[in-house]
């Protein structure tokens, strides 16, 4: 859900985001920053709820499906489950847009197919390809974090409207590092980048994210492309990646 803010965004088009310190890297999410809400959900999120099915029939023996069944079995508390309660309990998950691992990189494997085909191509807004790359050229070190999988975060960037853009990235984390309104998720992300959270910069439009890595000392800016908030927010906010200044 997101939440509610102080300013109208016609107000805060005076203002410009300076860190408050230099940073090394940009930290972004993907879902309403650096890509449209409706695709991820007008077109991803149908397309593998109405292939799942064929899918796991047409990919049930190899060792990755396979094993993916299984964790869904598990999960669900009962290992002698069939492929069609198995389908069944992912198509619930879906429709309650779980968070579950083991769903994000099935779905993951169905969108490989998609973008392979050519069936659709990763959304991304004009002003993030353009701010990404404006920040690579200065040298910071781009990540992504995002509840989809890596392999899906990949996908979506390698099969862009604007081309393969995973040149420009330096790596991707997913929920396997954590949940993404959990301190400890940005914690566990500064050490493995080597970075003191302070030279890390976070781009969100969900607000409880951004207070996640604050609370570990991350410089944050929401980016409200798709709402205009009224509120209190502790985080700086910019309608889109123009105005973004790490």
């Amino acid at each position: 859900m997101r939440g509610f803010l102080s300013l109208p965004l016609l107000f805060l088009s005076f203002f410009h985001l300076h860190a408050k310190e230099p940073v090394d890297a940009v930290l972004t999410d993907i879902e309403g920053t650096t890509t449209s809400i409706s695709f991820v959900h007008d077109t991803l999120f149908p397309y593998a709820r109405s292939h799942v099915k064929e899918y796991l029939l047409l990919h049930q023996e190899e060792p990755a499906v396979l094993e993916l069944i299984g964790e869904v079995a598990r999960i669900a508390g009962d290992e002698k489950m069939d492929l069609s309660q198995v389908t069944d309990i992912l198509l619930s998950w879906m429709r309650e847009d779980r968070k579950i691992t083991v769903l994000k990189t099935l779905q993951g494997m169905m969108w490989k197919e998609g973008y392979e085909r050519g069936d659709f191509q990763g959304h991304v807004y004009l002003d993030a390809w353009e701010g990404l790359q404006r920040w690579h050229e200065r040298g910071l070190s781009l990540y992504v974090y995002s509840s989809g999988s890596e392999a899906a975060q990949r996908l979506l960037f390698s099969h862009s409207t604007y081309g393969d853009m995973t040149a420009l990235f330096s790596g991707y984390f997913d929920t396997k590092i954590g949940g993404k309104r959990e301190s400890s998720s940005y914690s566990r992300i500064a050490e493995q980048l080597g970075l003191p959270p302070h030279r890390i910069l976070f781009l969100s439009d969900v607000i409880e994210e951004l207070d996640a890595a604050a609370t570990v000392g991350m410089q944050t800016c929401l980016i409200a492309r798709e709402v205009e908030y009224c509120g209190s927010c502790p985080h700086p906010i910019e309608p889109n990646f123009d105005r973004v200044n790490p």
